[in-house]
């Protein structure tokens, strides 16, 4: 059997169980422990792909305090990659609860390299890419995690200037 890649382990022990019977808190605790160590492991010289993996795994709604691990290990990426990983997970922030897409967009905002970055690789997506992270962002500048002044607008994107 061939051994799962960082990526993709780190993907297949974000989805914890949401239900709550004894076999599920097993399994749970099990996939809880090895994503928080693979999250904790990542020391921010895995590149854009090591962003992307991060955001795609934050996959269910109730996490148990696991993605906090996986939002301080974006914290240790250089600002730059940070925003460009952020920008080319555009399918993924659209598929992950809102909770966790308004959380890191709302870190990209508040640091300009990063907004910066993702500014600049946004501008690099598929047009579909492009306006599905748009209404993702024009969602989150609505509700909760874009609304105030300091963070709303600051992540443009080429749909904002035609």
């Amino acid at each position: 059997m061939k051994e799962q890649t960082w990526p993709d382990e780190i993907f297949a022990c974000g989805n914890l169980p949401q239900e709550n019977s004894e076999e599920t808190q097993e399994e749970g605790a099990r996939l809880w422990e090895r994503y928080v160590q693979l999250a904790d492991n990542v020391v921010g010289d895995e590149g854009v792909a090591g962003v992307a993996a991060l955001v795609r795994s934050l996959r269910v709604e109730e996490d148990f305090g696991a993605y906090q691990a996986a939002l301080s290990a974006l914290e240790r990426f250089p600002l730059n990659v940070f925003g460009a990983g952020v920008a080319d997970s555009a399918q993924s922030l659209a598929g992950i609860p809102e909770c966790w897409s308004g959380n890191v967009l709302l870190m990209v905002a508040r640091a300009k390299p990063s907004a910066r970055s993702f500014i600049e690789r946004f501008a690099l997506l598929k047009p579909d890419e492009q306006l599905s992270l748009r209404r993702l962002i024009d969602f989150h500048e609505s509700h909760e995690w874009l609304r105030e002044d300091d963070v709303k607008g600051k992540l443009t994107s080429p749909l904002d200037h035609p």
